[in-house]
């Protein structure tokens, strides 16, 4: 019935309730009856009149937020609060807290997806790991080998690990040192990029494993270097907007399409022979596999087994890439990940934070559960290795280990013109990335405390520790086993809830902390589970191909529409 500017709760009143400030009365409504109000000596304020009874259930919330109330008072008064100036960023302890739980939320999915995709490459696993009937022969991990295969899962535990571990460290830095409330995380797109253009599916593009995170490494220390010097912050002035945008929106499709493929995907499109792509999801028995052979000549594809003597097809090992011999659409796990999916974009309709990680809970749960057509755990999993997977499931929590990805850096390329293409490439995309976010999200801020960014040289509050944490992150990240970092558009998440000192990144260091122990749990994430997460991300960075005017089709200005489809593409 009463509107009041503050309810607050005074231990020394037996009411257990006052009303400080203007009391204003509904028209036609009357505030009346009350059984107890302050009163005794040392009553610190007066009755209200007219008095206004509560329940005990009510009496209970206002003390809570009078505790509330008063811890904020607390921290905002202390040394912690001024440092990090909660006050005079209009925001409280609780508000920092619960923004970052919800950044948290919204990002901790590039645990399973970047461990996922960076897997691919095989790490440090090479043939000499093959313990199969083909053990010994070259190529021997494309012919779904265990030993390489165990490996490989190796490989994933630790990534798993080492992206908690450099998220950790990074968010850290970005709140205790450059006091944003932003998450930095290995990127998505850029590690997708260092994974299957630069390293490739299990080593087989332009350079190692090894070498390229000593690409990563070099790239850190370049970006600390321009930071220092004052010169990214020079550079970002004479990039167009517009090439941000296409770049941005670029790799939002490339992180769509690998979210629809089946290796770190829900499976809807598979290769096809004239079309390219073509619709997917078929069960393991209606697979036909692709093969890559270099010499197609009938001498060098056709042998005679000394053995038998019988002709017999040399091949070597099938690609991963398969087209589908009927029974499209019929693979459980594909409708698992639409399901999955469906249910994160109508989180995200209700503005739910953390819809993406409930969506990949949802399918996860299902997941694992061993026995049906979708399980991806036990030996009846439609995804080779079920078995294995589930015992390390059991184990549930683990102590965490970077051993098979970290300091697995190589310095032997740098001769070759592949790593330095790799590494202008890597600063190139992270430039852009890690820049564009940082500017994105102090305009966020600006519109909450206006007079953040500076009007004049867009600069805002200690924006060269800001430039600074993402290159020592990016060299953190390198001594791990690590993709590039960058800051993650998802903080905006987190601004929005409220979030507006470095508290909010140190809340999100916490939770990285805690991931830390339950890799068992994470690395029995399904792909079907993830790539719906890689195809809304994908979507999500695509709004930025609205800003380019697509109607001017001229070419020699910059901002014109076929430079930028190119640049895309």
């Amino acid at each position: 019935l009463c509107d009041t500017d503050m309810l607050r709760y005074d231990s020394e009143c037996s009411a257990a309730e006052l009303c400080r400030g203007r009391l204003a009365r509904r028209p036609g409504k009357s505030c009346s009856g009350v059984s107890q109000v302050c009163h005794g000596p040392g009553a610190p304020h007066q009755a209200l009149s007219p008095p206004l009874s509560i329940s005990g259930e009510q009496t209970l919330q206002l003390a809570a937020m009078g505790w509330v109330h008063s811890l904020n008072e607390r921290v905002g008064d202390s040394k912690v609060g001024r440092y990090f100036q909660v006050k005079e960023r209009r925001s409280t302890f609780t508000t920092e807290l619960r923004a970052g739980l919800v950044t948290f939320l919204t990002t901790s999915y590039v645990l399973a997806v970047n461990s996922g995709i960076l897997s691919d490459t095989g790490g440090t696993c090479t043939d000499a790991d093959c313990t199969g009937p083909k053990a010994g022969q070259p190529g021997c991990r494309f012919a779904n080998d265990p030993g390489f295969n165990a490996c490989v899962q190796d490989v994933r535990r630790s990534i798993i690990a080492a992206t908690a571990a450099t998220s950790l460290m990074a968010c850290f830095l970005m709140g205790a040192v450059a006091n944003l409330p932003l998450a930095v995380a290995p990127g998505m797109g850029i590690n997708a990029y260092f994974a299957y253009t630069v390293v490739g599916f299990y080593g087989t593009g332009m350079i190692t494993y090894q070498e390229a995170l000593a690409a990563v490494f070099i790239e850190g220390w370049i970006f600390i270097l321009i930071s220092i010097s004052g010169v990214r912050g020079r550079m970002v002035s004479l990039i167009p907007k517009s090439i941000m945008l296409a770049t941005a929106g670029g790799i939002g499709l490339f992180l769509a399409f690998l979210g629809l493929q089946n290796s770190e995907g829900v499976g809807l499109v598979t290769y096809n022979s004239a079309t390219l792509v073509t619709l997917g999801g078929c069960p393991l028995e209606n697979r036909v596999y692709q093969y890559s052979i270099a010499d197609t000549s009938a001498d060098a594809i056709c042998k005679i087994s000394p053995d038998t003597g019988l002709m017999t097809p040399n091949l070597g090992p099938p690609s991963s890439s398969f087209m589908c011999k009927g029974k499209r659409m019929h693979l459980a796990t594909l409708w698992l990940g639409i399901a999955g999916i469906t249910i994160m974009a109508m989180l995200m309709a209700r503005k739910v934070k953390g819809a993406i990680m409930m969506g990949i809970l949802f399918t996860t749960f299902i997941s694992w559960i061993p026995g049906h057509q979708a399980s991806y755990l036990g030996a009846g999993s439609q995804v080779p290795g079920g078995a294995e997977r589930l015992e390390y499931f059991k184990h549930v929590v683990a102590v965490p280990n970077t051993s098979k990805t970290s300091l697995a850096w190589s310095f032997a390329a740098f001769h070759k013109s592949e790593l330095w293409v790799a590494l202008i490439t890597f600063l190139y995309l992270d430039f852009l990335d890690a820049t564009g976010t940082l500017f994105s999200m102090a305009s966020m801020l600006n519109q909450r405390m206006p007079g953040f960014v500076n009007d004049k040289d867009k600069s805002f509050p200690r924006q060269l520790f800001a430039f600074c944490v993402d290159g020592v992150a990016i060299v953190i990240g390198s001594l791990l086993g690590c993709a590039p970092l960058t800051v993650y558009i998802e903080s905006a998440a987190g601004i929005r809830e409220g979030g507006r000192t470095g508290i909010t990144a140190l809340v999100v260091s916490f939770g990285f902390f805690i991931s830390l122990f339950f890799t068992p749990l994470i690395a029995s994430i399904p792909p079907y589970a993830t790539g719906p997460a890689l195809i809304l991300v994908g979507a999500m960075m695509m709004e930025n191909l609205v800003d380019i005017d697509w109607a001017d089709v001229k070419v020699r200005y910059s901002q014109r529409s076929i430079p930028h489809l190119i640049w895309i593409y």
